[in-house]
């Protein structure tokens, strides 16, 4: 048995070497470093787990995992038929879910959704915010944002606001582009420069992890929480991203390696979990790789008032 802070080191060492943490090796290694128990059976026994995005890839391995270990399970997602499906999964495996039909980058839908789920719920356990997609051109929203911005940033911010009154905790589905990219705040909506979608994505995610941080910081509840999944074999990845796929495919996480640090933030008690914590494979890791691409305190203020507005939260 190697002592903890020989396995601290090991994992550390790990980290820094990116492809053998990000990719399946990670998992794999860190399952053995850590000893880790899988998410009990009843560990979320009546709880509401919301999870966005969850008719494919890693948020329809996230619902079915969270209804494996007992929740109520609202899927969120904008295909009925594919919604449908993964409802069906669960209740053939026993569990109880209902599919919300939503399109995330249109801001009348999600207030929408918050109220129906408000409705049916007087108590969320947890959202997965995990909706989003890289887009190949620029489009924009029903109220004129640019679509990857007001899916993956607006969205999820409003949405949890919302339902703050009733919500334990929020997790963000962040990625490990989001390392490569610092926020840009003079041209978010991407109307100035050249559209470059996989870039888009990144920086969509880089503001995630900054108003997680921004939330943690003023003290409001939900407590939230951001992570990444590391690279993992999804639908997503294959449509958006082949050359990769076709590079890294045998390294590629599976869907339920990639889902796991989700569903333990959503299983795990909260006073175990460090608040805005931005975590991989039920660690938290540090949110800066290379000079430049952190985000100063002024411009996380600065974020956060300008999704404020565009969510229509502001005071």
């Amino acid at each position: 048995m190697v002592a903890p802070i020989g396995r601290r080191i090991l994992d550390g060492a790990l980290e820094v070497a990116v492809v053998p943490s990000f990719s399946r090796i990670g998992p794999l290694v860190r399952n053995r470093l850590w000893d880790w128990s899988p998410v009990p059976p009843a560990a979320l026994d009546g709880e509401v787990v919301v999870v966005t995005g969850a008719t494919s890839g890693l948020g329809a391995q996230i619902a079915l995992d969270a209804a494996r270990a007992g929740a109520i399970v609202e899927v969120v997602g904008r295909n009925p038929e594919r919604g449908a499906a993964v409802v069906d999964r669960i209740e053939a495996a026993g569990g109880r879910a209902t599919f919300r039909s939503a399109d995330l980058s249109d801001l009348d839908a999600v207030t929408d959704l918050a109220h129906t789920l408000g409705d049916a719920h007087p108590r969320v356990r947890a959202i997965v915010h995990n909706a989003g997609a890289l887009l190949p051109r620029r489009e924009t929203s029903a109220q004129g944002l640019e679509v990857t911005w007001a899916s993956m940033v607006v969205a999820p911010h409003l949405l949890t606001r919302l339902l703050a009154d009733r919500l334990e905790r929020a997790i963000w589905m962040s990625s490990g582009g989001m390392y490569l990219q610092a926020l840009d705040l003079d041209d978010w909506s991407w109307s100035r420069r050249e559209w470059d979608g996989t870039r888009a994505y990144a920086q969509a995610k880089r503001a995630q992890v900054d108003l997680v941080a921004e939330a943690t910081d003023r003290g409001e509840g939900p407590v939230q929480f951001a992570m990444h999944p590391g690279w993992a074999d999804t639908p997503g990845v294959d449509a958006a991203l082949p050359g990769f796929k076709k590079v890294m495919g045998p390294l590629l996480r599976t869907p339920a390696d990639g889902a796991d640090t989700a569903t333990w933030l959503v299983a795990e008690p909260v006073a175990a979990l460090v608040a805005g914590g931005f975590y991989l494979d039920r660690r938290p890791r540090s949110t800066v790789r290379w000079p430049g691409t952190g985000t100063s305190v002024t411009d996380r203020r600065a974020l956060r008032a300008l999704v404020d507005g565009q969510a229509g939260l502001s005071a």
